[in-house]
């Protein structure tokens, strides 16, 4: 139909007026620019992740430069994933001051590793070529 009026695609596809069509096209493009734009994120949180496993352990180990690393790499998923900006929002919402928790305090490093290990296989599974071999990793 190129080249032909919301008017004319209206008439030939039994739209009610130009307007349901010009609505139509604009809702389909919108759904395809979101679905790019869900593909893109995924593509680079995967891409994250890998970068992440690959300096994690030498971060935990003590190595300032690799955590560093970390730190940015987890800060650029937070981006990423949109994640950022609701903790900023939720940070802002007024309401009774509340003291910081130290999350990890709490957990046993047991614990913790049972977890990292879980979000590791986790994370390696949704490569999108597959989880590496085992001289990969």
């Amino acid at each position: 139909m190129s080249g032909a009026t919301l008017q004319q695609i209206a008439d030939r596809l039994g739209y009610n007026s130009r307007q349901a069509v010009w609505k139509a096209t604009t809702s389909l493009l919108e759904r395809q620019e979101q679905a790019v734009s869900e593909q893109w994120r995924a593509f680079q949180v995967a891409r994250l992740a890998r970068l992440l496993l690959a300096v994690w352990q030498d971060a935990l180990d003590g190595d300032d430069r690799a955590g560093q690393q970390a730190l940015r790499i987890v800060q650029e998923i937070g981006r990423t994933t949109g994640v950022s900006r609701a903790m900023r929002v939720e940070a802002s919402h007024p309401g009774p001051a509340m003291e910081p928790r130290p999350v990890f305090a709490r957990m046993s490093d047991a614990e913790w590793l049972r977890r990292y290990s879980i979000a590791r296989e986790e994370v390696l599974a949704s490569r999108p070529d597959g989880p590496p071999a085992e001289d990969d990793s």
